[in-house]
């Protein structure tokens, strides 16, 4: 076993990727800090030195997952955008956040079935979300400015919306696969199911035709978004 490292923040990262893969793999239950700490050539007490128990590595497990994932919904970077672009990027930077991240799927399912007990005990999560629900009030603010979205929408009941239906395409795709007798993995199954949740959260926060400025039609709007939507796409590949 290696003796305490001179880089605590290289050992605690290298923990923390081994134990990820360990909860993601067989749960909470299942893994067993003995079989990280070997994999990690550290022993069980360096371990414990840095993250205290099984739960206190769960925890910050759950935390660096939530944060990876915040940090490539880049929702601070579509306030930029028009609010309709900004809102299709939303939608895709949040689906390939999931997409490009399956054990985050997988450890989401295991806290929810502990029905958040651990993640409970994080200090950080409000933290994390905060800035993107305050961003997509942003999107909202500029958009009502501007007459393209109606008045009195719920930032959090927008993003749960859009959240939802990315992550239940991902993570049901397979049982979903053999009951619709359907690919869902190709990248053109995926464009479809994007263009159409874009499509569902945008005439959701449009306003109604009649109280939209002349300047910009409905038309005008879903070619811009189709070309937003292409534009991040392509960021992602």
């Amino acid at each position: 076993m290696a003796r305490r490292s001179n880089d605590p923040v290289r050992v605690r990262e290298k923990i923390l990727k081994q134990a990820t893969e360990e909860f993601a793999r067989i749960g909470f239950e299942g893994a067993r800090v003995d079989r990280i700490a070997a994999r990690c050539r550290v022993s069980k007490n360096m371990l414990y030195y840095y993250f205290k128990s099984k739960e206190g590595l769960f925890v910050a497990a759950l935390e660096q997952m939530y944060q990876d994932l915040r940090e490539q919904q880049k929702d601070l970077s579509v306030r930029a955008s028009d609010p309709v672009a900004a809102m299709g990027q939303l939608v895709h930077h949040t689906f390939y956040a999931f997409k490009n991240n399956p054990s985050a799927i997988r450890l989401m399912n295991e806290e929810n079935k502990h029905r958040g007990k651990y993640i409970r005990k994080s200090g950080r999560m409000r933290d994390l979300y905060n800035p993107l629900v305050e961003t997509i009030r942003f999107v909202l603010d500029r958009g009502l400015e501007d007459g393209t979205f109606r008045p009195d929408l719920d930032p959090t009941i927008v993003y749960l919306t859009l959240s939802s239906l990315c992550y239940h395409y991902l993570s049901n795709q397979f049982t979903l696969e053999i009951a619709l007798n359907r690919d869902l993995g190709s990248e053109e199954a995926q464009k479809l199911w994007l263009d159409h949740v874009t499509t569902l959260v945008l005439r959701y926060c449009l306003s109604p035709p009649a109280a939209m400025p002349c300047k910009k039609p409905r038309r005008t709007i879903f070619k811009q978004l189709a070309s937003s939507s292409r534009h991040v796409s392509l960021q992602q590949k």
